[in-house]
């Protein structure tokens, strides 16, 4: 596993934030972000791609924390553009 994009800053999504990511829950975006461990990319809840599996995602309460751990910013849903909200 990616053991060093792992930080005191993240956390395993809870019901209800992976409930957002499958469901691309656009009220969401700006509340959490989540880092996908297999791709080293941070989207918002509403990205439209291809959402990861659980087990690859980790939360973080804002982009600039999941950039700190090593995420890049998602190219679709550019998480790092406050206009894109």
């Amino acid at each position: 596993m990616h053991s060093d994009r792992l930080t005191s800053t993240h956390r395993n999504p809870t019901p209800a934030q992976w409930q957002a990511i499958r469901s691309r829950d656009t009220s969401m975006d700006c509340h959490f972000f989540y880092g996908v461990l297999s791709t080293g990319i941070a989207c918002r809840p509403s990205c439209a791609a291809r959402p990861a599996r659980p087990e690859s995602v980790v939360c973080y309460e804002t982009v600039e924390q999941a950039r700190a751990a090593g995420f890049r910013p998602c190219l679709r849903c550019r998480p790092d553009r406050p206009e894109a909200w």
